[in-house]
């Protein structure tokens, strides 16, 4: 069982994405129950002071993640570490306003945003569908798993927390978008 154990470590360690139950028990041959078993285990386990990272559930995926007192530390090492401005201002607009079009991206920030969109899709940080003649932003899986989040209203809940406000409408814009840039510098 151990081996197993360790398969399914090394799995979610070389994972560019969350895996989910079926994935993992293709791999390890083992029923879905016990590798609910083990996982529970090692959240446990990672969960102690000791440690460096967590397992994250997003939905019915798992993956590994840097907890949050480690994350300035070791942050720069990131692939999206030379975000700019720009695409984190594109991706807060994304967080802040749920199923924004790119011609309201291309409003608030300019013709520019069209490169900034289309990096950002190539990163898979964010997706877009066609809806009439523009396309709506959507967030990604791998947009949650490299911020650390399970969804978009936990990103929100945290700037709440931050701030104080209670509603979306009393958030502006620019205060979201610092905000943003903060917790993807340092993941506040």
């Amino acid at each position: 069982m151990k081996e197993k154990r360790a398969l399914i470590e090394a799995a979610l360690f070389i994972s560019d994405k969350p895996l989910s139950l079926s994935e993992l028990k293709k791999i390890t041959g083992l029923p879905e129950k016990t590798i609910e078993s083990i996982l529970e285990e090692m959240e446990s386990e990672l969960a102690q002071e000791h440690r460096g990272i967590e397992l994250l559930k997003i939905d019915d995926t798992y993956h590994f993640k840097v907890k949050e007192k480690y994350i300035n530390h070791v942050s720069h090492l990131t692939p999206y570490a030379d975000l700019s401005r720009a695409m984190i201002k594109v991706l807060s607009l994304a967080v802040y306003k749920e199923g924004i079009t790119q011609s309201e991206v291309v409003k608030t920030i300019g013709n520019r945003a069209y490169d900034y969109i289309k990096n950002l899709e190539a990163r898979g940080l964010l997706k877009t569908e066609k809806k009439g003649r523009t396309k709506v932003l959507l967030l990604t899986e791998e947009f949650m798993r490299y911020f650390g989040v399970s969804s978009r209203q936990e990103l929100l809940d945290r700037f709440k927390m931050k701030t104080g406000k209670k509603e979306l409408k009393d958030i502006y814009i620019s205060d979201f978008a610092a905000f943003f840039e903060k917790f993807e510098k340092g993941r506040q």
